[in-house]
C-alpha cells in the first residue's frame, strides 16, 4: 500500500512515498486500519496510513519494521519540541538503498539464472557431442579388432599354406629321391647286363677263333637191338658222304643264320641304347655331336656284315674282333659320359634344392618378423587411441577440438590403409614370385622324370 500524508507542522513532510506493508503486516493491523478516520481536506485515498491522530502509533509500528529490517528507528521530535524531517528523509534514503540493492541482487541472480541456463544447456550440447565421439570411437575400435583379426586369419592362412608348400615340397624330394634309387637300381642292372652280353660276345669270338673245323656226329642214335653196327668201308663211306656234308651245311647255315640275327639284335639295343644316351646327355635341347667312334664302329659293322658273306672266315673273325674292340670303347666312353652326367645332375639339383630351402627359410623368417612388428603396431596404436579417449572423456574439449581430432583420426587412418594396402602388394608379389619358382621346379622335376621314364621304357 503506497501512503502519501502531509502535516501541518512542517511542508517539508508533505510528500512521503515508498512505504510498503507485506500482507501478513496487513492483516495484523486491520483493526488500527479501521479506527483511523482520513478528513477529505488533507488526502486523496479513501484509507490513509498515517493521520493526525495516529502519529506516535505509525512511528512505533514503522520503528519496529525498520528494526526487523535491521535499520535504526524514527523519531521525529527534535529539540525545539517541533517534528524534524531529517530522521524521515534518513530512514527513506536508507529503504531506497536496501530496495536498490534488492533489485540489484534480483538482477544479479537472473543473470546467474540466465547463465547457468546457458551453462546447463552447453553442458547437455557437450554430453551429445561426447556420446557421439565415444560411439564413432567404439565403432572405430571395433573396427581395428575386426582388422586384427582378419590379420590373423591372414597369418594363419599363409601359415597353413606354407605348410602345405613345404609338405608338398618334401613329398617331391621324397619322390625323386626314390625315382633317383630306382634310376640307380636301373642303371646297375643294365650295366650288369651290358658286361654280361660283353662276356657273351666276348666268349663267343674266342669259341669262335680257338674253334677248328672238325666233324662232328650229331643225333647219334644206337640200335634198338643192341647189335653192333656194320664195318665201315669204302660203299659204305660213299653212300653216307653225301647225308654228312648236307648235315654240314645245314648245320652251319642253322648257326650262322642265329648269328646274323643275334648281330642284328645286338645292333638294335645298341642303337637304343646311343640314342638313349644321347638323349639323357642333352636333356635342353643341346645337340650333341656323335662321337667319330661311333661312325668308325657302324661302317665297321656294316663292312663285317658286308664282307661276312664274300669272305672267309678269317676275315669274318678280324672284322668281329675290330668290331667287339670298337663297341668295348664306345660303350665305355658313352658310360663315361653318362656317368659325368648323372653327377653333374645331381649336384645341380641339390645346389638347387639347398638354394630352394635356403631361399624360402629365410623369406619365412623376414615374413614372420614383418608380421610381429606389424601386430606389434596395431597394439601400440590401440594402446594410443584408449588413452586419448580417456584423454577426452577426462577433459572438456570444444567443437574445434572434437572436429580436429576426427581430421586426424581420418588422416591417420587413411595412412595405415595405404601402409596395409602397401604390405598387401608387397605380400601378392612374393606369393606370386615363390609360386613361379615352384612351378618352374616342378616342371623341370616333370621334365627329368619323363626322360628317366623315357629310358627304362626304351631299355
Amino acid at each position: 500500500v503506497i501512503v502519501f500524508f502531509s502535516s501541518p507542522y512542517n511542508k517539508e513532510l508533505s510528500s512521503i512515498s515508498g512505504i510498503s506493508m507485506s500482507p501478513s503486516r496487513q492483516n495484523s493491523h486491520h483493526s488500527l486500519h479501521s479506527t483511523m478516520v482520513l478528513p477529505k481536506t488533507s488526502y486523496s485515498v479513501i484509507s490513509a496510513f498515517c493521520t493526525e491522530e495516529n502519529i506516535s502509533q505509525c512511528i512505533a509500528y514503522i520503528n519496529q519494521e525498520v528494526c526487523s529490517l535491521g535499520l535504526t528507528g524514527v523519531s521525529l521530535e527534535s529539540e525545539s519540541g517541533g517534528l524534524s524531517a531529517v530522521p524521515v528523509l534518513n530512514l527513506l534514503y536508507e529503504v531506497l538503498q536496501l530496495q536498490r540493492r534488492a533489485q540489484r541482487a534480483l538482477h544479479e541472480l537472473e543473470t546467474q539464472q540466465l547463465k547457468n541456463s546457458s551453462d546447463l544447456e552447453h553442458l547437455q550440447h557437450s554430453n551429445c557431442r561426447l556420446k557421439d565421439q565415444l560411439e564413432h570411437t567404439r565403432r572405430e575400435n571395433s573396427g581395428l579388432h575386426e582388422g586384427e583379426r582378419q590379420l590373423q586369419l591372414k597369418i594363419k592362412t599363409l601359415q597353413n599354406c606354407l605348410k602345405s608348400e613345404k609338405e608338398e615340397v618334401q613329398k617331391l624330394q621324397s619322390i625323386i629321391s626314390s625315382r633317383a634309387t630306382q634310376y640307380n637300381h636301373d642303371s646297375k642292372r643294365k650295366e650288369r647286363e651290358c658286361t654280361k652280353l660283353k662276356e657273351r660276345l666276348n666268349q663267343l669270338l674266342m669259341d669262335k677263333r680257338d674253334k677248328k673245323l672238325s666233324i662232328e656226329m650229331s643225333n647219334y642214335v644206337g640200335r634198338s637191338d643192341g647189335k653192333r653196327g656194320l664195318w665201315k668201308t669204302s660203299k659204305m663211306e660213299a653212300r653216307h658222304e653225301g647225308e654228312m656234308y648236307r648235315a654240314l651245311l645245314s648245320d652251319y647255315e642253322t648257326r650262322q643264320r642265329s648269328l646274323v640275327l643275334e648281330n642284328s639284335e645286338l645292333k638294335k639295343v645298341l642303337q637304343h641304347m646311343k640314342k638313349d644316351m644321347i638323349a639323357i646327355l642333352s636333356p635342353k635341347n643341346v645337340c650333341v655331336q656323335p662321337e667319330p667312334a661311333d661312325d668308325s664302329l657302324e661302317q665297321a659293322v656294316s663292312e663285317g656284315e658286308e664282307e661276312a658273306g664274300d669272305r672267309s672266315r678269317e676275315s669274318l673273325e678280324q672284322s668281329c674282333e675290330q668290331a667287339r674292340e670298337q663297341l668295348t670303347n664306345s660303350i665305355r666312353l658313352q658310360w663315361r659320359k653318362l656317368k659325368s652326367h648323372m653327377e653333374r645332375l645331381d649336384s645341380q639339383v641339390s645346389l638347387e634344392r639347398e638354394g630352394d630351402e635356403m631361399m624360402s627359410r629365410k623369406e619365412h623368417e623376414d615374413e614372420m618378423q614383418r608380421m610381429r612388428l606389424e601386430l606389434q603396431q596395431c597394439k601400440e596404436f590401440i594402446h594410443m587411441q584408449q588413452q586419448l579417449l580417456q584423454q577426452q572423456l577426462s577433459s572438456p574439449c570444444d567443437e574445434e577440438t572434437a572436429a580436429l581430432l576426427n581430421d586426424c583420426y581420418t588422416l591417420e587412418e587413411k595412412e595405415r590403409l595405404k601402409e596395409e594396402w602397401r604390405l598387401f602388394s608387397e605380400q601378392k608379389r612374393n606369393f606370386e614370385r615363390e609360386r613361379k619358382n615352384f612351378t618352374e621346379a616342378a616342371i623341370r622335376l616333370g621334365h627329368e622324370v619323363l626322360n628317366t621314364c623315357r629310358y627304362l621304357y626304351y631299355n
